[in-house]
């Protein structure tokens, strides 16, 4: 049985995982921003589960959340093999950017920094796993954007505000952090490869992976404004079935080999990121950037 912790495992993707793995007998943490939403969430995925799910509290928004749900994590569980980078905001409607209380746009905010943040510290818990893995979420939108690039003096400017624009630079940004993390962990265990053998701890493997356009839940399609909801609807139907990507993660997971590298497609085969993923200074800047956004988290690596 493997400790699993998901981010934004009420609806969508994430909840279709949740209940994949935990009907699979892994111990599923469910971390959702909303906890009457999420405690609907529970009762599904804890409907055939093996073993029962915990709710933990998280609004990836927020650091004092993140901190909060951290702690939680520290003092319930001895480890944690894998975590799923999935929640992520992406509201089309929205015509101005909002910030979070610490001045963060919030696409920004949610979708890079705060899985960073929740990363950071949960690396410890994942360190004292046998087999290690954090799996983040990316979109196969990217393709759409070629010359994408990390706006490093704009990051919560709002003047080039559109939600696209905003979702797809975050997501930019967490295939450049795999990236960088793959590589600290491999450094790591080159260094202390002795030491971590003799503690039964694995070397850290990540992975982040493209999802296609998905298809949307009943209810958010229904939340959606009538118009938006009109012009929605043959995507929307032409999109893949949350139910087929909850097994691309749960697969990502579990599976026995290496996962196949750091950016992959839904079927698990490794494509190619934008061409700025692979600047190398521009991702140790990334990081650099990121870590002091965050208050300089402490890592396992």
């Amino acid at each position: 049985m493997l400790s699993i912790a998901i981010t934004g495992a009420n609806s969508g993707i994430g909840l279709r995982a949740a209940r994949t793995l935990a009907a699979a007998g892994h111990h599923v943490l469910a971390l959702c921003r909303d906890l009457d939403r999420g405690r609907a969430a529970l009762a599904e995925i804890n409907a055939h589960a093996a073993h029962p799910a915990t709710l933990v509290q998280a609004d990836l928004s927020s650091p004092d959340s993140i901190e909060a749900a951290a702690d939680q994590l520290t003092r319930t569980a001895g480890h944690l093999d894998v975590l799923v980078n999935n929640a992520a905001v992406f509201d089309q409607t929205l015509r101005e950017p909002r910030f979070t209380a610490d001045g963060h746009e919030l696409f920004w905010a949610t979708n890079h920094l705060g899985p960073f943040l929740l990363t950071a510290r949960l690396s410890p818990l994942l360190a004292a796993a046998a087999r290690p893995r954090v799996i983040n979420v990316a979109s196969k939108g990217l393709l759409s954007m070629p010359r994408i690039r990390i706006r490093f003096d704009q990051l919560d400017d709002p003047s080039w505000f559109t939600p696209t624009r905003a979702y797809y630079h975050a997501k930019l940004a967490q295939i450049m952090t795999t990236m960088t993390l793959a590589e600290r962990a491999q450094k790591a265990e080159k260094e202390e490869k002795a030491e971590r053998a003799q503690k039964g701890a694995g070397r850290l493997e990540v992975a982040c992976v493209r999802v296609p356009a998905v298809r949307l839940d009943a209810g958010r399609v229904a939340a959606m404004p009538w118009l938006l909801r009109i012009l929605y609807a043959p995507k929307n139907r032409m999109a893949v079935p949350a139910e087929r990507l909850g097994d691309t993660y749960a697969r990502l997971a579990t599976g026995d080999g290496p996962l196949p590298g750091p950016y992959v497609d839904e079927d698990l085969r490794p494509v190619r990121a934008p061409a700025f993923a692979y600047d190398e200074p521009a991702r140790e800047r990334l990081w650099a950037a990121s870590q002091a956004a965050t208050g300089n988290p402490a890592w396992a690596w």
